[in-house]
């Protein structure tokens, strides 16, 4: 029970950062270090974790890559954190589902974003930043529910389609 409210939360913490995001084109450290507590929780009150260090290697992997890409300020530090600490819920196998996700839920975030500047009249364009976090959410929520043989859901989509609605 207590490692399906973990998984739930997880979620909640995501949509909380992604919101964040959104508003103030800021993640705290808080949320990345959320989700890392809450995956701790999970795996340590029974969730279904078959090697935990593929997921930790994962969450290696993504850190260095984010780390990288905000060296090259192509992302913000709060971006690559919360894709880091997200990535942890995932084995290193289902990475590229992670990556694939969220690479596209960016892209239609970009276009989106570039469709409503034209609405915008140039003198109150104040902003050419895209909340990231946003795409982060939107793709990991993705991979999470839709990725063939993803684990750790907190919620099974199959039953919403059905609507008998629990947490797994």
């Amino acid at each position: 029970m207590i490692e399906q409210l973990a998984a739930g939360a997880a979620l909640l913490v995501l949509l909380a950062a992604a919101w964040s995001d959104f508003r103030a084109f800021r993640i705290g450290n808080i949320w990345p270090l959320l989700l890392i507590l809450l995956f701790a929780a999970y795996a340590l009150t029974g969730g279904r974790i078959e090697q935990p260090w593929m997921h930790l290697a994962h969450f290696g992997v993504a850190l260095a890559a984010g780390m990288l890409l905000f060296a090259m300020k192509w992302i913000g530090g709060g971006d690559a954190k919360l894709y880091a600490a997200i990535a942890l819920w995932f084995p290193l196998s289902q990475g590229a589902w992670l990556l694939l996700a969220t690479t596209l839920a960016g892209l239609v975030l970009a276009v989106v974003y570039l469709l409503t500047r034209r609405l915008v009249p140039r003198e109150q364009r104040k902003d050419r930043r895209i909340p990231y976090g946003v795409a982060i959410a939107a793709g990991a929520v993705t991979a999470w529910f839709l990725a063939p043989g993803a684990v750790n859901r907190p919620i099974d989509v199959n039953e919403l389609a059905t609507g008998d609605f629990h947490f797994n």
